[in-house]
């Protein structure tokens, strides 16, 4: 698609430091630079990685990749995605007070518009934006969660809802929780849906913080290394009347079968639960973390 002409008047003053993307790595670096580094168009926005304990040799691997490709290497100062997201807070409040939102990803998941990060920007230079904690994209697969969505898009189908959500406080089936076509294929289609909106927990394989908010109000744990950080962050957004949002312009491709082209199991949980704890982290305490800080069993 091209770029959207309702922002483009914007595009020419936009500071690109008000948006920092990232990444946390563990013992994957081959992949930050041959799929991460390669699929998202960073257009002069700035990247850094966060190193979540790998082994020597892989942090070796990651601090020269960053003096080489000219990224940040950031060494977390916990344990899971949660303190990795509090070290680049920490450090961009000391290296760049500028910034106002970061941007995590997934290894396995990239933007599909080449403005993206300007068409953020856009967005979020509106006030409202502020008291906003989180922001969610409008999230499409290879068919599995999302049917035709992607097919449809690439046609030009300028209005495609893929997975844009989960609706855990509201509907009590697990699988129709799940905010998408192949989960809820009416519920998908609703108007509502069209422009920006409110929602539970956005779809975490990609999600924009608010810096200003995580600091104010958010206490990172260890509970939850890789599984369930997000919608733990939510929660705690969302006790404090602070929204996550959904922009479903802003498109993104999740393609867990990239994982598989550098010999990591596509699908995270099954192969935690497999015991690679070397990519994933351990599996199965995040639910009990979960229910014991929340009062409900997540599943």
């Amino acid at each position: 698609m091209e770029p959207n002409q309702e922002f483009e008047g914007l595009y020419q003053s936009m500071e690109k430091s008000k948006i920092i993307i990232y990444v946390s790595s563990r013992n994957n670096y081959d992949m930050v630079e041959g799929a991460v580094l390669k699929n998202i168009p960073l257009d002069g926005y700035e990247f850094v990685n966060v190193d979540d304990e790998s082994e020597l040799e892989e942090q070796a691997k990651g601090k020269e990749q960053a003096e080489r490709l000219g990224f940040t290497y950031l060494q977390n100062n916990g344990r899971g995605v949660q303190y990795a997201t509090q070290t680049v807070v920490d450090w961009v409040r000391e290296n760049r007070p500028e910034c106002k939102w970061l941007v995590c990803f997934q290894h396995d998941i990239w933007p599909m518009q080449k403005d993206f990060f300007d068409r953020m920007n856009a967005h979020v230079s509106d006030p409202k934006f502020n008291n906003v904690g989180l922001i969610g994209f409008n999230v499409l697969d290879r068919g599995g969660y999302t049917g035709k969505a992607l097919s449809r898009y690439e046609a030009g189908d300028s209005n495609v809802k893929g997975m844009i959500g989960m609706a855990h406080l509201s509907i009590r089936s697990n699988s129709a929780r799940w905010i998408c076509p192949i989960r809820q294929p009416k519920l998908i289609n609703h108007e509502g849906f069209d422009t920006l909106f409110q929602v539970e927990f956005p779809m975490w394989a990609a999600i924009g913080i608010n810096v200003n908010q995580w600091t104010n109000h958010i206490q990172p744990t260890e509970d939850y290394q890789f599984h369930l950080w997000l919608p733990d962050i939510a929660m705690q957004f969302n006790y404090k009347n602070l929204p996550s949002v959904i922009l479903p312009d802003l498109y993104c491709l999740n393609d867990q079968q990239e994982k598989a082209k550098f010999g990591i199991n596509p699908n995270s949980a099954q192969g935690a639960m497999k015991g690679n704890s070397r990519h994933f982290g351990e599996y199965g305490q995040h639910l009990i973390n979960w229910s014991k800080r929340w009062g409900w069993d997540y599943e």
